[in-house]
């Protein structure tokens, strides 16, 4: 053998062992693993027997080899991987890519998802929140500008297709819409694909936060996959109006499911974001019944339990009947009978 080839096959050798030793996130040890690769390669390109089929496989064969090890070393000794080359979202969060696995770097914190299969694994308060309006208002500059980055958007859905997908468009609000109707642009819009997420507690119109890959984009659609859907407290929180009758009459009227009103022409929850009936926010699930009495304060006349607040009160006679009264009014228990 050569002195150059020993030279080569030396060097090759040490540096092929160098990404192994450190146990660092870096491109540079992957790209010194690629010259040691070459450099043992060329150790045997120079020799006079020359195999061209060894030659042609020898890279690959070590490609596998290294491969092999270092995803073994990863996964066994919990050590930083070699072949993975890093898309940086921002600061705080990194996605490492390889073949079989991704690691998300979690401000400094290591999580390993095994064949691409778990959604963004970091808290989503590390990404920046985008409106959705802002988003779509351009979807082709958005989408080369974040493609193959996980994102964080805020908008409302504007269609829920089974257990597939969800979309959420860009909208304007209306003049005094209420129950969080909006108008929607049915040109751009964004496509959630849900894995393993049931929909069932989320309906159109709602606001809603999702975490997602951005993965393509088709006539003006752009599509998220691994999609994490956000919990927030955007419902919460909301204020009382009542709006009462200018014309009060005896009898009672029917409201909503075992709900009735007497001089109340409405009463409305305000959120902040959306405006809603306190009929449609039963019916929609937005508030439950428990919810709703359990700020107010009660007694217990008659047999009835009666709900009081600053704006109205809520006399409930049974499971079925339930009355809805001006603060102004004088509590008639009677209706209970009627």
């Amino acid at each position: 053998m050569k002195k150059s080839q020993i030279i080569f096959l030396g060097l090759g050798i040490i540096l092929i062992l160098i990404p192994f030793i450190l146990n660092i996130y870096s491109i540079f040890k992957l790209l010194i693993l690629i010259v040691g690769i070459a450099l043992f390669e060329l150790s045997f390109v120079l020799s006079k027997k020359r195999n061209l089929i060894f030659l042609l496989c020898l890279p690959i064969l070590l490609i596998i080899f290294t491969y092999g090890i270092d995803y073994i070393k990863t996964f066994t000794l919990n050590l930083k991987p070699i072949y993975v080359w890093e898309n940086k979202i921002n600061a705080k969060v990194s996605v490492y890519n390889s073949i079989f696995y991704r690691i998300f770097k979690c401000d400094n914190e290591y999580i390993l998802d095994k064949n691409y299969k778990s959604n963004f694994a970091c808290s989503p308060n590390l990404l920046e929140n985008i409106d959705v309006n802002k988003f779509l208002n351009e979807p082709q500059i958005s989408f080369k500008k974040y493609k193959n980055d996980f994102v964080k958007i805020t908008g409302k859905i504007s269609r829920i297709n089974g257990t597939n997908s969800l979309e959420l468009r860009e909208y304007t609000n209306s003049n005094n819409s209420l129950n969080g109707h909006v108008n929607f642009n049915e040109n751009n819009k964004l496509i959630g694909e849900l894995e393993g997420i049931n929909p069932l507690n989320y309906k159109v119109y709602d606001y809603i936060t999702i975490v997602g890959l951005v993965d393509s984009i088709k006539d003006n659609t752009i599509t998220l996959k691994n999609i994490k859907i956000v919990e927030g407290n955007l419902y919460n929180e909301y204020t009382i109006q009542v709006i009462e009758k200018d014309v009060c009459s005896d009898k009672l009227e029917e409201y909503t499911d075992n709900f009735y009103t007497k001089c109340i022409e409405n009463i409305y929850l305000d959120y902040g974001i959306d405006k809603y009936e306190l009929s449609y926010a039963l019916k929609d699930g937005k508030i439950t019944y428990d919810k709703l009495i359990t700020d107010a304060k009660i007694n217990t006349p008659n047999n009835y339990k009666l709900y009081s607040w600053e704006k109205f009160s809520l006399l409930n006679c049974n499971s079925q009947k339930n009355i809805l009264l001006s603060s102004t009014e004088m509590i008639d228990y009677s209706l209970c009978e009627e």
